[in-house]
């Protein structure tokens, strides 16, 4: 056996490893468990806000039935989106180990966790607004609203406010769904070279 061949073998074999900065990704993946962390506690400390004045709604003497049964629906919404939040992200905080392959594929279950998320956060919307547009429909007739100031202003402030927040947040989600799944197939792309 030649020993030039076994140096050109094992150069071609050593030049086919995948090139990944072991550092920079366990760097990278601290950060991501840190936004993770600050976008739980939005998400709860908002969930919390909203249950709050859900009860409020429903506590209060003057709320007609109609909106009741919307609170109860608000406050059943709030707490399934918190529940699955919270499994969608199960296994996701940390890797098993601190090896290339264990980082990649936390990298991996974070990506597909966020793709969930952003889709469960979509999925919300229409959700909403499927049990609110009926139960507030008698109040959306213009005919009821023009000759109401009080209404009017409400729903002005509700179409505003829904719209500032709403639209972008569509916009964040669907660009935040391509991004992860570039970054998938990446990672994907990683492990199948480590030998994944």
């Amino acid at each position: 056996m030649n020993p030039g061949d076994d140096w050109t073998r094992w150069s071609d074999d050593w030049q086919r490893q995948p090139t990944v900065d072991a550092d920079r990704l366990r760097r990278r993946v601290r950060r991501k468990r840190r936004q993770m962390q600050a976008v739980l506690g939005f998400e709860w400390c908002t969930a919390l806000f909203a249950t709050g004045q859900v009860l409020r709604l429903l506590l209060d003497p003057g709320a007609g039935l109609r909106w009741k049964a919307w609170a109860g629906l608000a406050l059943l919404l709030v707490s399934t989106s918190a529940y699955l939040s919270l499994r969608v992200r199960r296994g996701t905080w940390q890797a098993a180990a601190d090896g290339m392959p264990e980082l990649l594929r936390l990298t991996a279950r974070r990506a597909r966790a966020g793709i969930r998320l952003a889709w469960l956060n979509i999925a919300s919307v229409p959700l909403l607004l499927a049990f609110t547009l009926p139960l507030a429909a008698p109040w959306l007739a213009p005919s009821r609203w023009r000759h109401d100031p009080a209404l009017e202003h409400l729903l002005l402030v509700q179409v505003g406010i829904n719209g500032v927040v709403i639209v972008p947040l569509l916009v964040f989600f669907a660009v935040y769904i391509r991004r992860q799944r570039r970054r998938l197939r990446q990672v994907e792309a990683l492990l199948r070279d480590y030998g994944e």
